[in-house]
């Protein structure tokens, strides 16, 4: 639940800071175009008044027309009338300093911004300051302020509305989100708990497919795929651990017979022989197995270092030849091939095939390395029978050993082939066996060439 919950908050968090960004970037707006609307409508308002003022003055005395501009108690707007000195004729409210000093002209209007009156108001005040003459023909200045910002109150009701209206809309994307959050992990918390449910990876139980084709069904796909994947893997590790310790078992229990026989004190000096070669050969027989099985395990191993280095598969060939015991003629025939791998990986890939042809053999052997070009191809004859065609992928596998071969005497361990096909992968290449065109059992290696200097 941990990480659902993680997923959970950190989804939250992102979307009620997002949505908290742009309610402040909307209230920021919403206030400039609030502050503008409020300034523009002042300015109109105070023009049009001051224009309406100094057209009546020009008719009505000055202390006439103001009173018939007061507004009802609470209002803000200024009214003030001054002569050609700058001293107050007529005002609403009485009592204020002059607005302004600017002495105004007929049919122009200056407008202006004050902040706040003194004595009377903090706030922004829109001013328009125009002129008119009076009944006698004197140049009066008329000059007029109205409010260009909201009142304390209204702004303060202003503020209360977004911020309960704000953390209104917050609230419900809170829960909508966490009902969306918590929808859309359940399928995954439900794959999670059928995945725990599985304990035994042998089992075939699997992961529901959600329905439908979005991104929670293509992970149940590949849960299933995944746990296909781990049976067969396990199963494989299974057969591989009960092979080997089938293989090791023989030899093993063979080397404690003869050593059992041996401990007999009346055995003479033949039979003690006789024993001691039977010993051995069960030795080298656990020796190639133990071998075959650190090969494996070190190509199996993904993490281990991969050495490639430029090979002369023609001197390994011969080396490996050379080698043989010389009961079974051998016909070699090499061309100058050089291959990129492991010299010790490759000259086991050459004796296990030539230690598979021996064992088959029924009186003679042919070798070849050739170079098409672009790759090394080794080719590894015997005139035994051939390996039959429904067989011929089957021999490469781990611990396969056809009938013929079964009889342990002669060795085997059933993992020669499948190190020589894993090693050839690895490089690059791919081994497979055939019939000759003579009837001889065939095996083939092709290997690409290293790049020429």
């Amino acid at each position: 639940m941990g990480l659902r919950q993680s997923i959970r908050g950190r989804v939250v968090v992102v979307v009620l800071t997002a949505f908290a960004a742009i309610g402040l970037i909307a209230v920021a707006v919403l206030a400039t175009i609030v502050s503008h609307v409020l300034r523009t409508q002042a300015q109109s308002t105070t023009s049009a008044t001051a224009g309406w003022i100094a057209e009546e003055l020009t008719t009505t005395d000055p202390k006439t027309v103001v009173a018939e501009h007061v507004l009802p108690p609470g209002s803000e707007r200024v009214i003030q009338i001054l002569d050609a000195d700058g001293r107050l004729v007529a005002a609403t409210p009485p009592g204020l300093a002059p607005l302004t000093t600017a002495r105004g002209r007929e049919h122009q209007t200056l407008m202006t911004t004050l902040d706040g009156i003194p004595d009377f108001d903090s706030d922004n005040f829109a001013l328009a300051v125009t002129g008119a003459p009076d009944r006698n023909g004197a140049m009066l200045t008329v000059a007029v302020a109205s409010p260009a910002s909201l009142e304390e109150g209204p702004t303060a009701a202003l503020v209360a509305g977004f911020v309960l209206t704000g953390i209104g809309l917050l609230m419900s994307v809170w829960l909508g989100v966490l009902y969306a959050v918590d929808a859309a992990l359940r399928p995954v918390e439900a794959m999670r708990a059928e995945v725990q449910s599985i304990s035994d990876i042998g089992s075939s139980r699997s992961v529901a497919i959600p329905d439908g084709e979005d991104e929670f069904t293509r992970l149940a796909t590949t849960l299933n795929d995944l746990l296909d994947r781990l049976r067969t893997s396990d199963a494989a590790r299974r057969a591989f651990v009960a092979d080997a310790g089938h293989e090791l078992r023989s030899p093993l229990a063979a080397a404690r017979v003869t050593v059992e026989h041996l401990a007999i004190a009346h055995y003479d000096k033949s039979e003690c022989e006789q024993s001691l070669a039977k010993l051995g050969l069960a030795i080298d027989r656990l020796s190639a197995v133990v071998d075959d099985l650190f090969v494996l395990a070190r190509l199996d191993d993904p993490g281990a270092r991969s050495v490639s280095v430029p090979v002369d598969l023609d001197d390994v060939t011969l080396n490996a030849v050379r080698a043989l015991p010389g009961q079974t003629p051998v016909s070699l025939e090499l061309a100058p091939a050089r291959v990129l791998g492991d010299a010790g990986l490759l000259d086991r890939v050459v004796r296990n095939l030539l230690d598979n042809a021996l064992r088959h053999a029924d009186s003679a052997m042919r070798v070849r390395v050739e170079n098409t070009g672009e790759s090394a191809v080794l080719t590894v004859d015997n005139d035994g029978a051939p390996v039959p065609e429904h067989l011929r992928e089957m021999v490469f596998q781990r611990f396969v050993r056809l009938d013929e071969a079964r009889d342990r005497d002669r060795g085997g361990s059933g993992l020669g082939l499948a190190v020589v096909a894993d090693t050839v992968a690895r490089y690059g290449g791919r081994v497979h066996t055939n019939v000759a065109d003579d009837g001889w059992c065939r095996f083939v290696v092709d290997l690409p060439l290293a790049a020429s200097d």
